[in-house]
């Protein structure tokens, strides 16, 4: 009888197992051209999908403070990993410079720190020492529920190198198949570095271009805030700024640049083997590579479109911190796939919607939808849990898509606080608050709401990411203290909470995305430092 069982026990396993496999949806295509890791770019990959191919944990528990460990650095947004032999490495770009992390067998130690060109001077002054003493000003303001105190300390941050101005230095980076890293910094700058492929060697200086010196003479000055950068399945550098979308070669080379003068970008880019993806303050754009010139027309198979949106000024005045869509676009559809679609959120006057646009070819019998702006929109969807817009990236698996709520309630009264409003929302302001699942129809060519959860604290703008075992790992807070909770992917049901050691601001998610690492430890970046944190406890 126990024999019978434990054959039965095993054909279960195996069958689930089968079930899940075959259960799991298309991935986008692995670009050869960058380092071989789970998370070798921002947003984990080209599509920008933030789903993990990694399982993730189950079984909720309250932190201690051995259970995460620390790497000051004044901000930085979302680290990324590759192997070299039997070691791991974390590249952690901030906003004065780059962190080199050892993060092999359970460790996480700073191997080098290389301050960007120009950066020297606030890098200095970002010692741990001062990161610890704003930290515990911040931790009294916000215990007393202190919001002048809270707000004023903003220009402490800004003296030790962040600000609205800084925020975007190094948020998106990258490690190509030889070693080297990419970002941007300075807002017209791009940076090359390398650490000779010695794991134990500091990070040097290849090569810094300023991106404006190959840009006609009447746009130069309105680039002073490049974001996105990403890798093309060619090999090429896209990377995205003001008007502009430049196309480098690995050496920095410039080899074209599109232009669309008047339009902001404030997010980062999404590629497949067809093109790359941007949104400005205006439009979304597919642009192709044809081999000589980087275009959008439709004729070389690119294209453009209008969506819903709101001034700049209005925007940031009801605390967003981009102009227009506050998402980098996302990829939804990969291989066989019926449809395939670029998703963002708008901006919309009255209320941010969740859109579609079609990736490629438009299907001949799909009429344009009453009220939209363009024929490419595919479908969209309200947003009840948002009212200007999402500002964090859609999370996408198979058909599904989940948003956060980021829409300050009460902001600061300063544009752009982002400071501010992250370390005021939900202590001393109302806190932007719920996580909604959507799903696509592709028969119907439709999205519906899957499930609300508005109890979801999102002061700190993180995007949430889904695991391989189908658990969304999204930060939130209870009173002072920051914690990760675990969702369900498809029913929104509570999995697990990680409250962190305790109710220190140290313990922020702000501004990041979350990687998991093999074994279930999480990656995040944020104010004063990254950070692994041990959620398995195993």
């Amino acid at each position: 009888m126990e024999i019978r069982k434990l054959v039965f026990s095993i054909l279960t396993v195996i069958t689930t197992s089968l079930a899940v496999a075959q259960d799991q949806p298309n991935l986008p295509d692995i670009n050869p051209w960058l380092t071989d890791s789970v998370y070798p770019t921002s947003h984990h990959n080209p599509a920008q999908t933030d789903a993990s191919p990694l399982d993730g944990p189950t079984n909720g528990r309250v932190l201690s403070a051995k259970d995460v460990s620390f790497s000051h650095q004044m901000f930085n947004s979302q680290p990324v990993v590759m192997k070299m032999g039997d070691e791991k490495i974390i590249i952690s770009s901030g906003v004065s410079g780059i962190s080199k992390i050892r993060a092999t067998d359970g460790a996480f130690e700073e191997i080098s720190f290389l301050p960007y060109p120009g950066f020297e001077k606030v890098a200095a002054k970002a010692t741990p020492k001062a990161i610890d003493a704003l930290i515990k000003k911040l931790d009294v303001a916000r215990r007393a529920h202190d919001d002048k105190a809270i707000l004023e300390l903003s220009a402490e941050a800004s003296r030790l190198g962040f600000d609205f101005r800084t925020v975007a230095n190094g948020v998106y980076h990258m490690v190509d198949h030889e070693g080297f890293h990419y970002n941007v910094f300075g807002g017209v700058y791009v940076l090359k570095v390398t650490d000779g492929g010695d794991a134990n060697a500091p990070l040097r200086i290849v090569k810094s271009i300023n991106i404006t010196d190959a840009l006609p003479e009447d746009l130069r000055k309105t680039v002073s805030r490049m974001v996105g950068i990403g890798m093309t399945y060619e090999g090429h550098l896209v990377a995205a700024a003001p008007g502009v979308i430049a196309l480098l070669d690995r050496d920095l080379k410039v080899l074209d640049v599109a232009t669309f003068p008047g339009e902001f970008v404030d997010n980062s880019i999404a590629i497949d083997k067809g093109g790359i993806f941007v949104v400005t303050s205006e439009n979304m754009y597919k642009l192709v590579w044809t081999g000589k010139k980087l275009s959008f027309k439709e004729d070389d198979g690119g294209w453009k479109s209008p969506y819903d949106t709101v001034d700049a000024k209005t925007a940031l005045a009801m605390g967003s911190a981009s102009r227009g869509s506050g998402t980098t676009p996302a990829l939804m559809g990969f291989g066989d796939d019926e449809d395939q679609l670029v998703l963002i959120s708008d901006a919309d006057k009255d209320g941010a919607k969740l859109v579609a646009f079609w990736r490629n070819d438009i299907p001949k019998d799909f009429k344009q939808i009453p009220g939209s702006l363009s024929r490419r929109i595919a479908g969209s969807i309200p947003m009840g849990i948002s009212k200007i817009t999402a500002e964090t990236s859609p999370v996408v698996k198979g058909y599904g898509a989940l948003l956060i709520n980021g829409a300050y309630p009460e902001p600061s009264s300063t544009p752009g606080d982002i400071f501010g409003n992250m370390f005021t929302g939900g202590v001393t302001r109302l806190a932007p608050r719920g996580v909604e699942k959507y799903q696509w129809d592709p028969k119907a060519n439709q999205w519906s709401s899957s499930w609300v959860d508005y109890n979801v604290d999102n002061s700190d703008w993180m995007v949430p990411v889904v695991t391989n075992n189908n658990i969304i790992l999204t930060p939130s807070k209870t009173g002072l203290r920051y914690e990760y909770i675990g969702l369900n992917w498809e029913t929104g049901k509570l999995v697990g909470r990680w409250p962190m050691p305790d109710d220190s601001a140290k313990w922020n998610l702000s501004l990041g995305i979350a990687y998991l690492l093999q074994g279930g430890d999480l990656l995040v970046g944020g104010y004063f430092g990254s950070k692994r944190i041990e959620l398995s406890g195993d």
